[in-house]
């Protein structure tokens, strides 16, 4: 925990999860809603409709749609890509097919590591941070 301002609204909070202040944690989960009741009520619209009707700027409904919090209406098909590939997606970052490459290139790197990643490796507190 540590007290830090909000990067949004500048007021002072204590900062443990969020990296806003619990206000604009409310304020941005109403734009949230607000984009989700839209693209529910039209399926067909773009991103720059989206945006114009909504009132929330291209990147943060991009960002949403990185976070997979949003998935993309039919209108925006093609707009989104993978980030590796560039094959169009729905949501997220990367493609099914990429997503699966990563996480076997992630699989595989812990497995050439043989004593350092087993469940049976213990936790050792450093010197320095004993004192």
């Amino acid at each position: 925990m540590e007290i830090v301002n909000c990067p949004k609204c500048g007021k002072i909070f204590t900062r443990i999860l969020n990296p806003v202040c619990s206000s604009c944690v409310k304020d941005e989960e109403k734009v949230f809603e607000k984009l989700k009741e839209y693209i529910t009520e039209n399926q067909e619209c773009t991103l720059s409709e989206l945006s114009e009707n909504t009132g929330v700027g291209p990147r943060k409904i991009l960002r949403y749609i990185r976070e997979g919090r949003l998935e993309i209406s039919k209108g925006m098909r093609g707009e989104i890509r993978c980030e590796v590939c560039s094959q169009p997606i729905n949501q997220g970052r990367f493609c099914s097919s990429c997503m699966i490459k990563i996480n076997q290139n992630i699989s595989d790197m812990f497995s050439n590591y043989p004593d350092k990643f087993k469940e049976d490796t213990k936790m050792h507190i450093s010197s320095s941070a004993k004192k």
